[in-house]
């Protein structure tokens, strides 16, 4: 089945989305949302003071529209300050957000983040908390040219962080001209997300030369990379970049074409570029897809760069622009339908709902957790080829999870979470029937995955939000299948060896401790109905541990007086349980 789907060929849509991008309206009114607020005596000077810095709202039926425009500045100017500032910073303390193992560092261009934090708190924080309210209702568009470009892409990467991972209405950022603003960290970062990732669209045209003011000559490496997706343009046409290699590698062989285009300061003016790729959108030209190629992506790629006018260059090493192109096209493919092998392990995890009610057919037999741990039946040992892929793909989605930036909602969305809370409920008892097999431990503290601790983390975060909470107290819950302590059976299996150690070797205050403790454990959770009936199976080791408890009992190990709320339970009450019709009285003892 795999060799099947990887047959499949893959087709570039770079130009595509710039032809939907161009026949849209969004270009030409975030252009002139910026033209509207450039005047006759815009001079250049210098962009670090916040009061230069213009930032306007546009009205449109269907979204809003707010451009940042800063004065002209000379490239020269740009230049000196084209030093990265790293995330250790302090100037970069509003991005902390967006470290995460993957990138544990990053840095921001100099003048970029120093007129962001100029602006921040005058202008930029009461802009964001208006933008995150309206975002509920209506798209925003965040637009600027050149270091307003910059700002405002900052500035939409400060607000993503702010909206909920549940809103529909995402922000989309158009920048025109805009030079490159963080190094490889940085773009990674954002990468990381790539619903974030698309809410970026930065136009450049072969004769600006600001989009690629940062880079370096072709025998150097330049330490900025791009993020986002770039509509590449020039008089031939445009289309659409995603890969940074291939972006950079274009941008570069645009500026040899041109011997570095125009250098000095941002009077380029993109209304006209955007009419000219208006009018070729109608009247098409068809001369780019005379380039062929048998593979059918590569020749899409060849398309794309024949319309920006590129594919005449000599020496030209066509490789190294379409296979970027298709690592990010086939990580993009994996990344859009995460919910196909998610919906495989339900089906490997209703053979584990099927394979629980088996081992729980009558009274007599053992439960789940203990047909496991002693594997007596063929299907015992087959459920283990389940329990592995199981393992395998909840490891994954929790480690990838686990990467991503430090974001205030839960780093996984609600199905997922859902999901696993499922997985570990399941199939952790298992893992805990393996581990004290053997004579171990101490299983929380010495041999618990990872993955389930994250898991339980991330779900007790989920529900300590008012919104998330749920009622605690149904008599229903033991209608469920699972109980909801997956580490319930490694306090069982403890509790046992307490009892083993009071019995070989006399009262202890520290074993007599820790069984109170126990006590009050399982008391609490069946007042909760948090436990299912299966551990009142005769054969299965909470009741084994009740046997050997009540001969620590008969023996006052306990103390001549004990005499608790769970031992009153366990004289009677607790056949009543499985039925949802004990009512707990609660009342202190």
């Amino acid at each position: 089945m795999d060799s099947v789907r990887a047959a499949k060929p893959l087709f570039s849509d770079g130009l595509n989305l710039a032809n939907l991008v161009v026949s849209s309206d969004i270009l030409c009114n975030s252009w002139a949302a910026i033209s509207a607020q450039i005047d006759g005596n815009h001079q250049s000077q210098s962009p670090s003071s916040s009061e230069t810095v213009k930032i306007q709202e546009f009205e449109h039926p269907e979204y809003k529209i707010i451009a940042f425009v800063t004065p002209l500045v000379a490239a020269s100017h740009l230049q000196e300050e084209a030093d990265l500032v790293p995330s250790s910073s302090s100037e970069v303390s509003e991005f902390q957000f967006l470290r995460s193992q993957d990138s544990p560092s990053f840095a921001i261009n100099k003048a970029a983040i120093s007129l962001f934090n100029a602006l921040r708190d005058s202008k930029l924080s009461p802009l964001k908390t208006q933008v995150a309210k309206s975002s509920k209702s209506i798209p925003h568009i965040i637009t600027g040219d050149y270091l307003g470009g910059s700002i405002a892409s900052l500035f939409t990467l400060w607000l993503l962080r702010t909206l909920d991972s549940a809103t529909k209405n995402r922000p989309l950022c158009i920048t025109f001209g805009s030079p490159l603003i963080g190094d490889d960290g940085f773009q990674q970062a954002i990468s990381q997300y790539s619903t974030w990732n698309s809410c970026f669209l930065h136009v450049a045209h072969m004769d600006d030369s600001f989009p690629r003011l940062f880079l370096l000559s072709t025998a150097e490496q330049s330490l900025y990379r791009p993020f986002g997706t770039f509509l590449l343009c020039s008089d031939s046409g445009g289309a659409c970049f995603e890969a940074p290699d291939t972006i950079i590698e274009l941008l570069t062989l645009m500026s040899q074409e041109r011997n570095g285009g125009t250098a000095d300061s941002q009077n380029f003016n993109y209304k006209s570029v955007i009419e000219c790729l208006e009018r070729r959108l109608i009247c098409k030209n068809h001369s780019a897809f005379s380039v062929l190629d048998a593979d059918s992506f590569k020749a899409g790629i060849n398309a794309q760069v024949a319309a920006i006018g590129l594919m005449q260059i000599q020496n030209m090493d066509s490789d190294s622009l379409w296979m970027p192109e298709k690592d990010i096209l086939k990580r993009k493919n994996q990344a859009l339908d995460p919910a196909k092998e998610l919906n495989k392990m339900k089906v490997y995890l209703a053979y584990f709902e099927w394979y629980k009610k088996k081992c729980e057919d009558n009274d007599h037999s053992p439960g789940y957790y203990d047909s496991f741990k002693n594997k007596m039946f063929k299907r015992d040992h087959k459920v283990v080829k389940f329990k592995t892929e199981l393992e395998m793909y909840w490891k994954a989605v929790v480690e990838e999870a686990e990467k991503r930036p430090h974001l205030p909602e839960a780093p996984m969305r609600f199905r997922w979470l859902f999901a696993g809370t499922n997985y570990r409920r399941m199939v952790e008892p298992l893992h805990i029937a393996e581990y004290y097999k053997w004579g171990n431990r101490s299983y929380i503290s010495k041999g618990r995955s990872k993955h389930f601790k994250l898991l339980e983390q991330w779900l007790d975060e989920h529900q300590k939000k008012p919104q998330n909470s749920v009622p605690n107290n149904s008599k229903m819950k033991i209608m469920s299948s699972i109980t909801e302590d997956s580490c319930f059976w490694t306090h069982v299996e403890e509790a046992r060896i307490t009892c083993r150690l009071l019995n070989s070797g006399g009262s202890n205050s520290a074993e007599i401790k820790n069984l109170v403790e126990f006590e009050k454990y399982v008391m609490g959770l069946l007042k909760n109905y948090a436990v299912t009936p299966d551990i009142f199976l005769e054969s299965s080791s909470y009741m084994q541990w009740w046997r050997e408890y009540e001969d620590v009992l008969s023996k006052q190990l306990m103390g001549t007086s004990h005499n608790s709320e769970l031992t009153r339970f366990m004289d009677g009450e607790y056949h009543h349980y499985k039925s949802g019709k004990l009512v707990f009285h609660m009342t202190d003892e």
